[in-house]
């Protein structure tokens, strides 16, 4: 590590907000990604401002010394974490700097986590919509604007890009130049549009798992929270995913604004968390299907009543109603439920890691949802055709949930586990990859891309040539000395024949 560039940093931040100290480095050598080995950056440092940034920038390329930004670390594909080089954590840039309740938007630092700012928001009945990722609240705005991902609210509002008015990145070139997007572009205007002012920059930095700058800024959508909420739920008679299929799109093409979120907890899952309960009752159901997971709002008492009943009308024939009492007591009832920040995160968390010794390979993507009954059939046949090179005692699910987004998509959040112990960690990675191939060749698109998924889509052979060069041609533009975020994409120096990395034997 050059002793120059750490003293530069030095004086830029302050002696508290840099560290080459080991254990400090150790404690962000992973993130919740156990099925990478340890990587141990170089330096540590922690920027308050965006002209910190830019400095840290500049001095980078000085010296030639790659970068990897990070937020909140919860990422499971290697996206935040870097062997050498900077990591540059940007959790003290956690500021909300405009709530417009009259224009609808606000402008907050890319560190703030969802949590923050939600709470904050709520206190003042509006909403960003999406309530952040399923990694829960203490992932930050950058992370979920970096990873394009879904949470609670995404069935009504889309991914968490989709609510970006722009933002304000640092890009990683020798001037470390600061640039704003969409509206906020113009010197005479506010941050209140994406489009019109110019091409549509934002996009370069939405879902770019931090390969084409760093975030430090962000302006986003609001919209009045609805104070009325319900939480439905039904079991359907039979395991039918083409039924699971037409019960999505009537319920998007009748209930609309009405439907909050829509999820649905496959079979397989249902009958697991029973076989789990903690306290199970006395008589439990026979579980013949999936579980249709619903959050119903509105405005007014009377619109969510008829939300209702237009909801019973479309379920009536293949399920019924459902209370996760049924399999097991300890969990809240249905007619107890209120919605609240708690609830929305606690759910996802329990399917992470069902047993926190695990490695956790995850494999979310989207897929239309007509094609949904067959990503599960294709998905089956994957698992039980190559079962015998998974990791001893993996559990592997296409879904442990499947989440309605707009535009008649849906996200299989599935995946599989293994021990986290040294001789399974090299079998696991293989597999990982092997199986986000095979999704990618039936025509998944995943969003949580970090090392392992966006090197996977290379290997697949998703990419044409043309667009390859594209990439690499714009990430020259902004980077042009390749420091930032490398081994993504499978991307090592701009002259890497990438195509080495095409693996064509299981086409």
């Amino acid at each position: 590590m050059s002793k120059d560039a750490y003293k530069e940093i030095e004086d830029i931040i302050g002696p508290n907000f840099i560290t080459d100290k080991d254990f400090m480095k150790a404690a962000y050598s992973r993130n919740v990604d156990p099925a990478f080995p340890d990587r141990w950056a170089e330096m540590i440092v922690r920027p308050e401002t965006t002209e910190e940034v830019s400095e840290i920038v500049k001095i980078a390329n000085k010296y030639k010394i790659h970068m990897v930004p990070r937020g909140g670390g919860a990422d499971l594909v290697g996206g935040s974490v870097t062997q050498g080089g900077i990591l540059i954590d940007l959790t003290r840039m956690n500021k909300i700097l405009e709530i417009n309740e009259d224009d609808y938007y606000c402008e907050v630092e890319c560190g703030i986590t969802w949590g923050n700012l939600v709470s904050e928001l709520h206190l003042k009945g509006v909403t960003t919509g999406v309530l952040g990722p399923g990694s829960g609240f203490s992932a930050t705005i950058g992370g979920g604007l970096s990873n394009a991902t879904v949470g609670f609210g995404s069935t009504k509002y889309g991914t968490i890009p989709d609510v970006c008015l722009g933002v304000e990145a640092v890009l990683p070139n020798p001037e470390g130049t600061i640039i704003r997007t969409g509206s906020a572009a113009s010197r005479y205007a506010a941050p209140f549009c994406r489009y019109g002012l110019a091409p549509d920059f934002t996009g370069l930095f939405m879902g770019d798992v931090g390969t084409m700058g760093i975030k430090t800024k962000a302006f986003m959508k609001l919209f009045p929270n609805a104070p009325f909420k319900v939480k439905k739920d039904y079991i359907m008679n039979k395991n039918d995913f083409n039924k699971v299929f037409q019960l999505m799109h009537e319920l998007k093409e009748k209930v609309g604004d009405g439907l909050h979120d829509c999820i649905v907890v496959p079979f397989t899952v249902v009958k697991f968390l029973s076989g789990m309960a903690e306290e199970k009752p006395d008589k439990r159901p026979k579980i013949r299907g999936p579980v249709f997971n619903l959050t119903l709002e509105a405005f007014n008492e009377r619109i969510l009543e008829i939300y209702v009943e237009q909801v019973e009308e479309i379920m009536k024939d293949d399920a019924r109603a459902f209370d996760w009492q049924e399999i097991d007591l300890s969990l809240d009832s249905s007619d107890d439920w209120k919605f609240n920040l708690k609830y929305a995160y606690n759910y996802f968390n329990k399917y992470i890691s069902i047993q926190p010794p695990k490695i956790s390979c995850t494999t979310c993507h989207k897929v239309p949802i007509s094609f949904l009954e067959n990503a599960v059939k294709k998905s089956i046949n994957f698992d039980s055709k190559f079962k015998n090179e998974f990791p001893p005692q993996s559990l592997s699910l296409f879904a442990t949930c499947i989440f309605l987004v707009p535009n008649g998509n849906c996200v299989l959040v599935g995946g599989f586990n293994a021990d986290n112990v040294e001789e399974q960690r090299e079998t696991a990675m293989k597999m990982w990859h092997k199986r986000l191939r095979h999704q990618v060749r039936y025509g998944a698109i995943h969003y949580w891309l970090g090392e392992s998924i966006s090197q996977s889509i290379v290997e697949a052979d998703a990419y044409t040539p043309e667009f390859m060069r594209f990439f690499r041609d714009m990430k020259k533009a902004v980077d042009p000395n390749f420091l930032l975020s490398p081994n993504k994409f499978h991307m090592y120096s701009y002259d890497y024949d990438y195509s080495k990395k095409i693996v064509t034997e299981e086409n």
